[in-house]
């Protein structure tokens, strides 16, 4: 078919989301898991809840003030459902991190140790439990127990973060009693170990140093360190120190990412340093693919990325029209759904960089908002919030798979002429449909039921820059939110203000991290806690 035959077809990026759902519905693409059934990697947040308040934090996560539900926090089934995943998922490593101050949720934890078959378990963790230094006896004591629990030995390491923010409500007492019990009373223990975590530029690491006069630092020089011994998990700088007892623990140093839901793209050179610090993590760090996992033995895993309301995914690898939740959603159907999406399986294959070079093609503007949101965990769900755009990249990325003679025939064939004829074409057909179709984020909030608050942060967004509009159309969602709203109403773009506090934080977050709303509708009953 010719660009003026197409023409006469349907536009599909008038209606972006009806089109991406055909495509779900078909295997379009052959693949093969099997090349990534290495030794896996699961990054799993237990709770959103935390009372450090660290003002570098990702998730600006605050302590727990209302009924806590399962989008904020496991709860037994949940737990149940996630030893499960873990144990079908061949892991070679499980970092159990935040999200919120991971180690508040024992339970879990300890089922964690004791059930969990894998390798390498890392406790990431503010410290702030191991404030009393007794209680922080009993609790690694607990962990101790659980470990001897297993069917199979199991290192576990207990990763303390050390920095000026944790500081402010913690200073160094946390560090200081777990490294002295450390020394005591674990110091020659095959399993279970202490790590610090430290940060670029930040004084904290020092100053707990020189509570322990006589230490002795070993630096990582020269090449990438590894955090463990079967899959490759870069530290940036990796310190083994050493005290005067004998006892040694290892420190690994990263980078602190500039992470904010509401960049102003209009002031791109203030955004300078979160770019730069975002792209060389991925360099240097994720070999540009977050979704793989290296093994030392030449195998590929894969690496999972699983939130506190169960939604699951591979890192930076999250497409919020196509969600999967562990309360729902086992094992083998996440994998094969993964892979099954164009979307996700052309991250897997191809990383970042293509990613970024396919959606800089006619949104410059997505690839600039994901990298200065610098939200790492969910990139993809940054990048691909237009659906106008993650129609165009799916498109794309089925456009390179015909190429490699990859797509399934049968399947293909019944998608409508109008996709086919886009997936068969050029990148340059794909374009033109794709600038003349007049769909914007503001025709994607109309399709929702009306809600002033969530118009009143896609305003504040808009006022930012994160999304290319032109004069008119921003007047008209200025038009639509004024007719409507019960609240303030805004005559420019200008009028609309920054606003402040910890309600707005919580709202962004979940903008990007909403649970998968059937497995909430499947739980939402059940409270996990109150305060």
């Amino acid at each position: 078919m010719n660009q003026t035959q197409s023409k006469a077809l349907a536009n599909p990026f008038t209606n972006p989301d009806h089109y991406r759902r055909l495509m779900l519905k078909h295997d379009l693409v052959t693949y093969n898991t099997q090349e990534y059934a290495g030794k896996s990697f699961m990054c799993v947040f237990f709770t959103r809840f935390c009372g450090v308040g660290c003002p570098f934090c990702f998730f600006k996560s605050a302590p727990a003030r209302n009924e806590i539900t399962v989008a904020d926090q496991f709860n037994e089934e949940g737990i149940d459902r996630f030893i499960e995943f873990c144990n079908q998922a061949n892991l070679g490593y499980i970092l159990i991190s935040g999200g919120g101050e991971p180690l508040t949720q024992k339970r879990a934890v300890l089922r964690t140790i004791a059930e969990v078959e894998t390798n390498r378990i890392v406790l990431v963790t503010s410290g702030n439990w191991a404030m009393n230094k007794e209680a922080a006896r009993r609790y690694l004591a607990e962990i101790d127990a659980a470990m001897k629990a297993r069917k199979n030995p199991c290192k576990v390491t207990v990763r303390v973060s050390v920095s000026a923010g944790h500081a402010i409500k913690l200073g160094t007492t946390p560090a200081f009693n777990l490294i002295q019990l450390f020394e005591s009373e674990y110091p020659n223990h095959p399993y279970l170990k202490f790590q610090i975590h430290g940060f670029e530029n930040d004084p904290m690491f020092q100053k707990v140093l020189d509570l322990f006069p006589g230490h002795q630092l070993e630096y990582n020089r020269g090449q990438r360190a590894s955090d463990d011994e079967a899959v490759i998990k870069v530290i940036p700088q990796k310190i083994y120190v050493k005290l005067p007892s004998g006892y040694g623990f290892v420190t690994g140093i990263s980078k602190i990412f500039g992470s904010d839901l509401r960049p102003n793209l209009h002031e791109i050179e203030r955004l300078h340093g979160t770019i730069k610090t975002f792209e060389r993590d991925l360099e240097e760090s994720e070999d540009n693919n977050s979704a793989v996992l290296f093994n030392t033995n030449g195998d590929k895993g894969l690496d999972w990325s699983l939130n506190y309301n169960g939604n699951i995914c591979l890192w930076q690898n999250q497409v919020n029209d196509n969600q999967w939740n562990i309360y729902e959603d086992s094992f083998p159907k996440v994998l094969n759904e993964t892979f099954r999406d164009p979307i996700t399986l052309s991250y897997i294959e191809n990383g970042c960089k293509y990613r970024e070079r396919i959606v800089a093609e006619v949104s410059p503007r997505a690839v600039l908002r994901l990298k200065s949101i610098s939200l790492r965990d969910f990139s993809g769900t940054v990048v691909f919030e237009e659906e106008k755009t993650r129609l165009y990249y799916a498109i794309r990325a089925l456009q390179d798979y015909f190429k490699a003679g990859r797509i399934v025939n049968d399947e293909f064939d019944k998608l409508p002429e109008e996709l086919k004829d886009l997936i068969m074409g050029s990148a340059e057909m794909a374009k033109e449909l794709y600038h003349a179709a007049e769909y914007t984020i503001v025709d994607q909030y109309k399709r929702k039921q009306f809600d002033s608050v969530a118009w009143r942060d896609l305003l504040e967004l808009i006022r930012l820059g994160h999304y290319d509009l032109t004069p008119e159309q921003v007047q008209e969602a200025l038009d639509y939110y004024n007719a409507r709203t019960e609240l303030k109403t805004y005559q420019t773009i200008d009028e609309v203000e920054h606003e402040k506090g910890e309600a707005v934080q919580i709202r962004l977050t979940r903008r990007l991290m909403y649970m998968k709303p059937s497995a909430f509708e499947l739980q939402k009953p059940q409270l996990v806690a109150t305060p």
